[in-house]
């Protein structure tokens, strides 16, 4: 006789338990997670291009890893290269550990190990700018730094603190300290 009240109880639990679970109300496809607490999006080995007027590549921003931060339109980017070619032909290339992109793309701030540098066919040898941190004004092709710089040219080297590298026009300003080492 309790054998027979257990079972019953059992098939009663069983079927409420279903009746529950299965109910229309009941969601179980996706849990509930609030917006604020999901990570924003992020890709890996992702390369973003911009273009100029004529539909040429103008700017390559590659990165190991991007990173939405929080719901904004800010990213981080990891192990960053920046490709540029300039209007006049010249192609720049600018490295770092981490660069920060404000919302609409229109700054590049660039900080770790730093490096840019230039190539022009026209000339031999490829001159290396090295800094902690880098911002680049993308429209306008410049980029800055008010940190200690260290430009290396073949065996030629000169330090600095700040810079201003116009991109587009080919010009270089240090700003101060500015200390030259020229060897034969």
């Amino acid at each position: 006789m309790l054998f027979r009240i257990f079972t019953i109880l059992a098939v009663l639990a069983l079927i409420l338990s279903t009746w529950i679970l299965s109910s229309p109300g009941r969601d179980t496809s996706r849990p509930s997670v609030k917006h604020e607490d999901s990570p924003g999006y992020y890709l890996k080995n992702a390369v973003m291009t911009d273009f100029d007027e004529r539909g040429d590549p103008s700017l390559k921003l590659g990165a190991e890893r991007i990173d939405q931060i929080g719901h904004t339109n800010e990213v981080t980017l990891i192990n960053v290269r920046v490709d540029y070619a300039a209007p006049n032909g010249q192609d720049w290339v600018m490295f770092g550990d981490t660069a920060h992109v404000e919302p609409g793309g229109k700054i590049v701030d660039l900080q770790g190990n730093v490096r840019l540098q230039g190539t022009d066919p026209a000339y031999a040898g490829t001159a290396v700018i090295r800094t902690d941190k880098l911002s680049y004004d993308v429209p306008e092709g410049i980029a800055s730094t008010k940190s200690d710089v260290l430009i290396d040219f073949r065996r030629h080297s000169l330090s600095a603190r700040g810079l201003i590298a116009n991109l587009k026009q080919r010009t270089l300003r240090l700003e101060s300290r500015v200390n030259g080492r020229f060897q034969p």
